[in-house]
């Protein structure tokens, strides 16, 4: 039993080790190349977070080790955003969250949703 205790830090401390050796990115991109009008979404799986979290500013989650992705992608000319959705949400939610902040709106889970699951539609 006491094993189980000890293995979350160090999951902890492989991931701080991680997160403070950082190292530039190897791969230069030739924008003019992969030049395009869309704007790129990237949106973080289970226990992520995107650019609206406050520990995005100390690790961000696009580029823990190589420095913040976003801005290494902008600097090169391309027009990347970084959703914040909940991290342990459901996909409807998650889903609902990502919409809004594309749209520019507000979060919309739907009444009979919001109703089933116990929490405010808005």
């Amino acid at each position: 039993m006491k094993k189980l205790k000890i293995i979350p830090l160090i999951l902890a401390l492989v991931l701080l080790v991680c997160s403070c050796s950082k190292s530039e990115p190897t791969a230069k991109v030739n924008s003019a190349e992969w030049k395009s009008n869309y704007t790129f979404v990237f949106c973080h799986g289970l226990s992520g977070w995107g650019s609206y979290d406050k520990q995005n500013k100390f690790l961000p989650y696009w580029g823990m080790r190589t420095g913040d992705l976003m801005k290494y992608l902008g600097e090169q000319g391309f027009n990347c955003v970084s959703a914040s959705v909940a991290p342990h949400g459901s996909a409807w939610d998650r889903a609902c969250e990502l919409y809004a902040q594309l749209a520019g709106s507000v979060v919309d889970y739907g009444e009979e949703h919001s109703k089933r699951c116990n929490h405010e539609r808005y």
